[in-house]
């Protein structure tokens, strides 16, 4: 189901317009990270932080220097991708688990997180699920009983 209001998780944008930013900025690292996925047989996790502020400057004070960290600002929205090469996606937790500590304890957030794998065909898809997966727990918390 794709959201098409013009206001997708407060860009200003429709979804389609949003996947198709984060694209142009995700796919060299995505490919990047895949190739090394192939040739080197790592395991790696993407997590994806979706805030309403900058938190990048506290997330790097939290990386590895083999973790790659992309952040895009669409709109009011900031989309903070890490990579984290050598980190299956039960090993990650932990990561979050710090970085939700450290430094997201006063901010409202949310995340997803999907192992790569070693070749996505469907770019748009992938990330397009990442997207989803915000949006659906956006959604569940707004939801009061």
């Amino acid at each position: 189901m794709i959201v098409d209001d013009g206001n997708f998780l407060k860009t200003g944008l429709s979804q389609i317009s949003t996947t198709n930013i984060l694209i142009g900025q995700l796919k060299t690292p995505i490919e990047f990270f895949t190739y090394n996925i192939k040739r080197y047989k790592v395991p790696v996790t993407l997590v994806l932080f979706y805030t309403e502020q900058d938190i990048s400057l506290e997330i790097k004070k939290n990386i590895r220097l083999s973790d790659g960290l992309k952040v895009i600002k669409i709109g009011e929205s900031y989309f903070n991708f890490i990579f984290l090469p050598f980190t299956e996606i039960k090993d990650s937790y932990s990561f979050i688990k710090d970085i939700e500590h450290d430094i997201l304890n006063n901010i409202e957030y949310l995340f997803y997180l999907e192992e790569l794998e070693h070749e996505i065909n469907r770019c748009y898809n992938f990330i397009n699920s990442f997207l989803f997966k915000i949006l659906e727990r956006k959604k569940d918390m707004s939801i009061t009983y």
